[in-house]
């Protein structure tokens, strides 16, 4: 599946998004929350993924810089 690129204007802290890279199978996908929208980049942000189900603590947990490539707004479920 191929990812609509992502304005990042259009984002805030709190989105939930899907992260599903090319090399990623088509069932194969992570979700996850904005944490951080950097101001030296408008390729990418920082997104929690895993925070043992403890979505309102997410904060609170390590975020990884994603490329908006590789995301889409939402969840999969």
């Amino acid at each position: 599946m191929k990812n609509k690129l992502i304005d990042i204007a259009e984002l805030k802290v709190g989105d939930k998004v899907c992260y599903q890279p090319e090399h990623y199978a088509e069932d194969q996908y992570e979700n996850g929350k904005i944490k951080e929208i950097p101001d030296h980049t408008d390729e990418a942000v920082r997104v929690v993924y895993h925070c043992c189900g403890r979505w309102a603590d997410y904060m609170n947990y390590t975020s990884a810089l994603t490329n908006l490539r590789d995301l889409t707004l939402g969840w999969r479920h």
